[in-house]
């Protein structure tokens, strides 16, 4: 009986949603209930189990690593520092079910408390009107201590292709052993391939603007957050970090928010902008390409 109620309740949600969005939200499978938004030629799908992004596509060609290739896959939330944690992540947090909040022209997912690490995530989703897809976080202290604790946005893909940002200039971050392919106007650009390394590679990096792009298999991926400087990150870490698996089975994406210390019961925000386009034809797909960044910027003004 609760079964069938649910079902109809969804079947209501998507009859009075508002038709004219250009968003369809809708549950593709029941039992694990992944949700999908679309708009345009760009698919998401979103898990209730840890909240996870696990599918990201343009006009049927998939960005996010999946299940079947690495058992880290897709795009999740962290806290930072990772000190606080080791390996693996809050489990609660980044592998259980989410309870759906809100279903309509948007999801908001939420987990349930964790009292290991004393935190509560929140993740919502709807699409923006020129139909990238805002993502806001929000991290809750829900023990009965203070808390120190910084947003970290972390987006597996394949290791190709080649990721782009601005740097941010002098700032004290860790030591890195994956480095810069070029450095020119003010762009940070690693050239990624499948070349065999020995152990796993990270940088960490300062970074300005507040954009960090990908590109891959003719598209580009754009992530979009709020700029942070370097007296604000979490310790031991940085604004942005790109991590190479040593087997090179996928890298990661990684943005963090500003350290903040947290009251019982307050909590933070932590808001992406998200963008998948198609690389036109007449700007040469090459690492260092200044035609890129530029691109990078047309998108981000264009949100509004």
């Amino acid at each position: 009986m609760k079964r069938i109620l649910y079902l109809f309740s969804i079947f209501l949600l998507i009859i009075l949603s508002d038709l004219s969005a250009k968003i369809t939200l809708s549950v593709k499978n029941i039992e694990k209930q992944i949700f999908e938004l679309k708009s345009g030629k760009t698919v998401m799908k979103i898990s209730t189990k840890g909240g996870r992004i696990v599918s990201y596509r343009y006009d049927g060609r998939e960005l996010l690593t999946q299940s079947t290739e690495n058992e880290n896959f897709g795009s999740t939330l962290w806290t930072a520092p990772q000190s606080d944690w080791g390996w693996p992540p809050y489990d609660v947090l980044d592998n259980q079910d989410y309870v759906v909040a809100e279903y309509g022209k948007g999801l908001k997912l939420i987990s349930k408390p964790d009292p290991k690490s004393g935190f509560q995530f929140e993740k919502s989703w709807e699409v923006n009107k020129n139909q990238s897809i805002h993502i806001k976080y929000v991290i809750r202290n829900i023990s009965t201590s203070t808390k120190s604790v910084g947003a970290w946005s972390v987006t597996r893909v394949p290791c190709d292709g080649f990721v782009f940002f601005p740097d941010g200039g002098k700032g004290k971050v860790p030591d890195s052993n994956l480095m810069l392919d070029i450095q020119n106007e003010g762009i940070n650009w690693i050239l990624l391939n499948k070349t065999p390394i020995k152990e796993q590679q990270k940088l960490f990096s300062t970074a300005k603007e507040g954009w960090l792009a990908f590109s891959f298999n003719g598209m580009l991926f754009i992530k979009q957050f709020p700029d942070t400087h370097p007296e604000n990150y979490s310790p031991q870490q940085g604004e942005v970090e790109i991590y190479v698996k040593e087997n090179k089975s996928y890298i990661e994406l990684e943005n963090q928010g500003n350290y903040q210390l947290l009251q019982p019961g307050e909590s933070l925000s932590y808001v992406e902008n998200w963008y998948l386009i198609s690389i036109p034809k007449e700007i040469n797909i090459v690492s260092g390409n200044r035609e890129l960044p530029k691109l990078v910027r047309q998108q981000i003004k264009s949100k509004n």
